[in-house]
């Protein structure tokens, strides 16, 4: 910066005034004879102030006067013969001239020295300011990460509450479901034992009795009458009496009211009058489920029912199947609650560690902080003592530069004084014009800044006449002498922190310390801190779906059959987002086709498509004699209505029923009680396996004996999707299952079809009103209407219509 256009500052405009033509005009004004004589300096000059003495001693007689002659000049005076005015005025103009040059001298260091001492000042009021402003933003920060760190700290011991409080709750969760794992597998073992008594190879007595029994509410004010089946063998009926779970004791009334129906049904059920009995006994004490605990039929019971063990047997096996399934669930359900107490925990550890990290972060960012706050005021102190210094010296030299200019022009101005006395008291009138100048005009600094030299002129505006010639006009100082402009240095930016969330949008921050402040009006330093969003993406966030997919072929040739195109899944799911199941309809959509009804060339439809086919026959004992007989005649007409070859189709034929006991039952599911033999122990029958020969497929049929078991139908759907194994690559496969839908095993079932038509079609055909069809529905491959082909009853089972609508469901070609 270049300071000499500037308006000089309060101190210049003193020292240029003290030697300014006003100043030295005004001085002679006041400037007295005897005051001339006292600053003048003629002690440098003995002759010369021998001389002056001589001339005006008549005029100052003064004490002063006589004290200001030296010895020097008193010699001079008296060994003086001769000195003229002219002689006098020729010294004395001299002694001008060297006043004028000191004059001038004294006013160019004091200007300089002030200058140096402004910039001085400048500097330290500036560094002053920066080091607040370093502090008052460190101060900002440490507000700020108090504020996060008050926070956290409020926020850890919750989220610590929290996580204790789910843990407890996981453990009894945990605890209550083992707890019903615990009792199902007591009342297991207690079925098992009553199973055992129901053998066909034990002579008990089978008869089943109706009790009713009252019992008193205690919250109203009437009593009620209870209704219950139970054994009429005081053993069997003990061992019931043991079952404690509500689902346990739910199940074995159920199962006996489905004997007594197929009791009756079968014209097994006796003359109720004939043999009423009537039993008084005391009370038995409650149990959960409405079934009383008793060694004894309380109450008045009447003879229902005497069935066959083997119904008794089949209907017990089925309960036990179906509460084995139950504590299957059960644990299915005990590893999800402890799935999603592990994610859940882990989701909490996860947060109280990111919060930790963050808690880190704030406290090094406060310490940061409060150092830097410590430098920067410790720092402003220091400089703040340096100025005060400056502005003490500067004052000092302030005032030492006015008393010597002062005493200078005193100096100029008591010259010129005695010159015109000394021409006065030889009464001449000489005009005595001494040189006048203008004032120092400053050029431009050689150097911005860091010390230049500065070009100083001024020009005569009086010239010389017997007086004090010109003082120089031309003069050099020393200009700009503050430092250059320093721009402020920055360190290089720390490490981000950790972001202060995972997902949603969270905050992460790093900071840089300041090298070296600026100085001297150099570029300001730029921001020592700054944040950035991380982690935008939502944490839950919903799956992205792709484009419709082209509309498939239509599944069948005739009588109505489907289109589909589905959604894929682009992007998958993100924390809690969600995604439509495959077979919602936003990512599956049906559309009709081929609508035109079917016309056999035969009687009836015939299958010409290449299809790998297993057809599963239920040959359980709940489908009777009759049902069963059905049931192979639909086989051998489904043989016959399919066209086999290299490129057609080939057919294996599964015969299923299910375990006739309870060890059976547990070898078949569980592997447990050795290796398993599928045939005998589980009733899996291969009439054949894939064939392209229909004879061979229909003999097999036809010679089949009945199994007349259970229902295992999960392991069925298992066994023909392990066939499916053997088909050919080439071929579309197709697993036909006929049923009457009373599975043993509804969740396996699910979860066996479920395996199956990620490989497989899964198209079934229920028999009777009865079936579970909500569960079939569930079990079959979609859409459901082109495979589940419902017949009411077995009669109409091989009929040529059900033929028909099974081939055209089945084959997309058909003649």
């Amino acid at each position: 910066v270049n300071r000499s256009a500037e308006a000089p500052e309060p101190y210049v405009e003193r020292f240029l005034e003290l030697g300014s033509h006003g100043y030295l005009a005004r001085l002679m004004e006041n400037m007295t004879l005897s005051k001339a004589l006292r600053y003048a300096g003629l002690e440098r000059h003995p002759n010369l102030e021998g001389y002056v003495h001589s001339q005006l001693a008549g005029q100052v007689l003064t004490p002063t006067f006589l004290q200001v002659r030296s010895g020097a000049a008193m010699k001079a005076a008296a060994q003086l013969t001769a000195m003229s005015a002219d002689t006098a005025r020729a010294l004395l103009n001299k002694m001008a001239e060297e006043a004028q040059g000191k004059l001038d001298l004294e006013a160019t260091k004091c200007t300089d020295a002030h200058e140096k001492q402004r910039v001085m000042t400048e500097n330290a009021r500036q560094d002053i300011g920066d080091y607040n402003a370093q502090a008052a933003a460190a101060r900002a920060r440490i507000l700020g990460t108090q504020t996060g760190i008050t926070s956290l700290q409020d926020k850890l011991p919750h989220l610590s509450e929290s996580l204790a409080l789910h843990k407890a709750k996981c453990r009894d969760d945990t605890s209550n479901i083992q707890s019903q794992i615990d009792l199902v597998e007591k009342d297991l073992k207690t079925l098992a034992a009553v199973s055992k008594m129901n053998s066909c190879n034990i002579n008990l007595q089978t008869t089943l009795l109706e009790c009713k029994k009252r019992h008193r509410v205690s919250h109203r004010r009437h009593s009620e009458v209870l209704s219950f089946l139970t054994f009429g063998h005081h053993v069997m009926r003990r061992s019931a009496g043991r079952l404690k779970s509500k689902e346990a004791q739910e199940a074995l009334q159920q199962t006996l009211a489905e004997v007594v129906a197929v009791s009756e049904q079968a014209g097994q059920k006796a003359d109720a009058a004939a043999h009423t009995q009537t039993h008084r006994h005391r009370r038995g004490r409650r149990v959960r489920g409405g079934l009383p605990a008793y060694t004894k039929p309380p109450g008045v019971c009447v003879l229902r029912s005497n069935p066959t063990c083997d119904t008794l047997l089949d209907k017990f096996l089925v309960m036990q199947a179906n509460i084995a399934d139950k504590a299957d669930s059960l644990r299915e359900g005990m590893s999800k609650v402890q799935s999603m107490c592990k994610a859940t925990e882990s989701t909490f550890q996860a947060q109280m560690e990111q919060m930790q990290a963050r808690l880190q972060d704030q406290q090094a960012a406060l310490a940061e902080a409060t150092k830097i706050v410590i430098e920067a005021e410790e720092q402003s102190r220091l400089t703040g003592q340096s100025l005060q210094h400056l502005q003490n010296e500067a004052q000092r030299m302030a005032e030492q530069c006015q008393q010597n200019l002062r005493a200078i022009s005193e100096e100029l101005c008591s010259v010129k004084q005695i010159r015109g006395e000394l021409y006065k008291m030889e009464k001449k009138r000489t005009f005595i014009q001494d040189c006048e100048v203008s004032p120092w005009m400053p050029e431009e600094c050689s150097a911005p800044c860091g010390g230049g030299t500065q070009k100083m002129v001024r020009s005569v505006v009086v010239p010389a006449s017997l007086g004090a010639a010109c003082p120089p006009l031309v003069m050099q100082r020393r200009c700009n002498e503050q430092p250059c402009p320093r721009d402020c240095a920055l360190e290089s930016w720390g490490g981000w922190s950790s972001c202060s969330a995972q997902c949603g949008g969270g905050i992460k921050e790093r900071v840089r310390t300041v090298r070296r402040q600026p100085s001297g009006g150099g570029r300001p330093c730029e921001a020592t801190s700054e944040s950035a969003v991380c982690n935008s993406a939502a944490c839950d966030r919903d799956c992205d779906l792709s484009q419709w997919t082209r509309w498939s072929l239509c599944s069948k040739a005739c009588d109505g059959g489907f289109q589909l195109r589905r959604r894929n899944v682009a992007t998958d799911a993100k924390g809690q987002g969600t995604c439509a199941n495959p077979d919602s309809e936003v990512r599956l959509q049906y559309r009709r086709c081929n609508q035109q009804a079917c016309k056999p060339k035969g009687d009836t439809l015939k299958c010409t498509s290449k299809l790998d086919i297993v057809i599963v026959l239920d040959g359980s004992g709940s489908i009777g004699e009759k049902g069963w007989a059905k049931v192979k005649a639909l086989g051998e007409k489904l043989i016959k209505t399919i066209e086999f070859g290299a490129e057609k189709a080939q057919v294996a034929v599964l015969l299923y029923s299910g375990p006739s006991s309870w060890p059976t039952y547990r070898k078949c599911t569980q592997g447990v009680g050795g290796s398993v033999d599928l045939e005998k122990d589980c009733n899996l029958i291969w009439v054949s396996h894939f064939a392209s020969a229909a004879d061979k497929l229909t003999s097999g049929i036809s010679g089949a004996a009945w199994p007349k078991a259970s229902t295992l139908t999960s392991a069925a759907l298992a066994t023909a999707e392990a066939e499916l194994r053997t088909g050919r690559p080439d071929a579309n496969s197709l697993v036909i299952a006929v049923t009457d839908g009373k599975t043993m095993d509804p969740r396996r079932t699910f979860q066996a079809a479920q395996s199956l038509k990620s490989k497989a079609r899964l198209m079934l055909v229920p028999v009777t009103s009865s079936a579970a069809l909500d569960d079939i529905k569930s079990w079959a491959s979609k859409p459901v209407a082109d495979n589940v082909v419902l017949v009411r009853d077995f009669s109409q089972l091989d009929s040529k219509a059900n033929i028909n609508r099974i081939i055209a469901d089945a084959c997309p070609e058909v003649e």
